[in-house]
């Protein structure tokens, strides 16, 4: 039995080893950083497109007292961007401070703009990091490495777009990446007769 198992371990190694040049080209190695780069991009992309849709008078708007209203929910993912990414490792952003930021400014343009600023920000921090960067230590509430940050960055950002939909379809706002998808269905639909 034992000769068996090591004779199906042995073949399998080989076909592993055998198979490789067959496809013709060396391991890819992964970019982690690269990938958080392009996941806040991409966040970056759509709630950007939300606050834009979002009519201005609906800044204020919370869906009951005690959470935050939509003008706090983008200012709280601009203010994790400038502050986790800074306990990564990046320079701090010139002048922020988490102490009332979230309530600095309702003005639709100016949150925007941080909007916009933080996850630029967050962004050019990730891609000065190494690889070697990403296994320092580091100590927030769960996080061990600057590897684990990056994660928590960019799943912060998703968890608010996510709350940030549903802000906006409880206004009777479609998110516009939706809204656009339908017109593309619509149109490719033959003439109904």
């Amino acid at each position: 039995m034992r000769r068996l198992c090591l004779s199906l371990v042995v073949l399998a190694l080989a076909l592993i080893a055998g198979t490789a040049p067959a496809f013709g080209q060396a391991a890819q190695a992964y970019s982690f950083r690269e990938r958080a780069v392009i996941e806040l991009k991409n966040v970056q992309t759509e709630i950007v497109s939300l606050a834009q849709a979002m009519p201005a008078e609906k800044y204020t708007w919370r869906p009951m007292p005690g959470v935050r209203s939509v003008s706090e929910v983008y200012l709280h993912m601009a203010a994790a961007n400038f502050g986790l990414t800074a306990l990564a490792g990046a320079p701090p952003e010139p002048g922020f401070t988490f102490q009332g930021y979230e309530k600095s400014t309702t003005d639709k343009t100016k949150v925007i703009e941080q909007l916009n600023a933080s996850f630029d920000y967050a962004r050019n921090g990730i891609e000065k990091m190494s690889d070697a960067d990403l296994l320092k230590p580091l100590k927030f509430q769960d996080q061990s490495t600057v590897g684990d940050m990056l994660v928590h960055i960019v799943a912060h950002a998703h968890e608010h777009l996510g709350q940030s939909i549903a802000y906006a379809r409880m206004n009777g706002v479609v998110p516009p990446w939706t809204a656009a998808a339908e017109q593309r269905r619509q149109a490719a639909r033959p003439p109904q007769k």
